[in-house]
């Protein structure tokens, strides 16, 4: 005779315990136990409820998609991670429709000494977080338990912004010192066989500080912009520069490349963003909106989607093709330093001199959650490859690592 689901089995706490059973009442087992004490007052009843539920069918997977509506954080973040590793369809349909971000936490945090990093990069594989900032130095550090592994050093001024190719081999790094340096990235974190200082070449050619980087899709191209207006187009084979484009009116602040590798979008001090095209380095639009300097753009995975953001406090979507805007995002008390696209390609996070993190729903532009444990402005941001682990870097010296615990 096949096992009654309603029975108690050998994981129900129906007997023993400290506190007796109430007059006339009776302790249940089985799914309707788990039921009834879901619908406790308690915390941790709820939570106990939920972490069984599993063990009763579909009846039981009804009550932890449930769950994620409970009004505590904690239960819906039980519920959360035991969907996570569920197979049934109706498990993945309601992950789809939940929004995870609300139920993230800051869970460790990292001093960066006495200055600030400017640039945070998470490797591809997701095990791996690079830093560079005003001290200098390029940290290399598992993502995981914060671990510093490697140390790069070769820059003589504040390190503005790194980037790690697809492959994740490579390292670029450019600097207040006007130059670009490539690091061997993979070979310096094997910890028995360190290959001299990791660095590979130095690229010059900048008049300026080097405020922005980027590798193309293709590995073999690098992208960078100046202060002194430029953007320069190098050869990772020659190490040498080939192409270098002009026509901002002031400084270059970012820079992004689409997936495909064809189009290339500058922002910059003037306050206007300009859509390159990448093989031939001819100018396709210029496209004004900001009333202040563009100070960081991001593509969505499917390139359709130009984000940027600025000194004028606000965030704005494009239609990349057509140079559109799509909507304009505000909600930041002070300038926006930093946009990134989380690779569900739903959901935007930035971050501002207000101290905050916001992420966004990138469909709607609805404000999804708000992150608020900086203690001064937060300059930049990395999305791990999988979307639920988010990295912040801070002015107020430290580095912040959330997700869901």
């Amino acid at each position: 005779m096949a096992h009654n689901i309603n029975q108690p089995r050998s994981y129900d706490v129906v007997l023993g315990g400290q506190i007796p059973a109430p007059v006339n009442g009776a302790v249940l087992g089985g799914v309707l136990g788990v039921k009834q004490r879901f619908k406790s007052a308690i915390e941790h009843q709820r939570i106990n409820a939920v972490k069984q539920a599993l063990n009763y069918g579909q009846e039981g997977l009804d009550l932890v998609i449930e769950a994620l509506t409970d009004s505590s954080l904690q239960v819906q973040r039980t519920a959360y991670a035991i969907l996570q590793n569920c197979e049934e369809n109706k498990a993945k349909i309601a992950l789809q429709e939940y929004n995870p971000y609300q139920l993230f936490q800051c869970l460790y945090r990292h001093s960066t000494g006495q200055g600030t990093d400017y640039s945070i990069a998470i490797s591809p594989d997701g095990n791996t977080l690079v830093s560079g900032g005003s001290d200098r130095t390029i940290k290399v550090r598992s993502l995981q338990t914060g671990k510093i592994v490697r140390n790069f050093t070769g820059h003589s001024h504040s390190v503005y912004a790194i980037a790690i190719s697809r492959n994740g081999e490579t390292l670029v790094s450019a600097s207040k010192d006007n130059t670009i340096k490539v690091w061997d990235l993979h070979g310096s974190l094997q910890e028995t066989r360190i290959i001299g200082s990791g660095l590979l070449c130095s690229l010059i050619g900048h008049d300026g500080e080097v405020n922005c980087i980027a590798i193309a899709p293709n590995g073999n191209t690098i992208v960078s912009g100046s202060e002194d207006s430029t953007i320069k187009l190098w050869s990772l084979r020659t190490r040498k520069a080939i192409r270098t484009l002009s026509g901002h009116s002031a400084g270059i602040k970012s820079i992004a490349i689409s997936p495909n590798g064809n189009i290339l979008a500058s922002g910059s001090a003037d306050g206007t963003i300009k859509l390159w095209d990448l093989t031939t380095g001819e100018l396709l639009q210029t496209v004004d909106g900001h009333s202040q300097w563009v100070k960081c753009l991001a593509i969505n995975a499917d390139g359709k989607i130009l984000i940027s953001c600025g000194g004028d406090k606000l965030i704005k979507l494009w239609d990349l093709p057509t140079g559109e805007l799509r909507r304009t995002l505000t909600g930041h008390w002070g300038e926006v330093n930093c946009v990134r696209v989380n690779p569900d390609g739903q959901t935007l996070v930035s971050c501002g001199w207000d101290e905050r993190i916001l992420l966004w729903h990138l469909g709607t532009g609805a404000l999804l959650h708000t992150l608020e444990e900086h203690q001064g402005g937060v300059v930049s941001l990395a999305v791990s490859p999988d979307g639920m682990t988010l990295v912040s870097s801070s002015h107020d010296k430290t580095m912040r690592v959330w997700g869901v615990r």
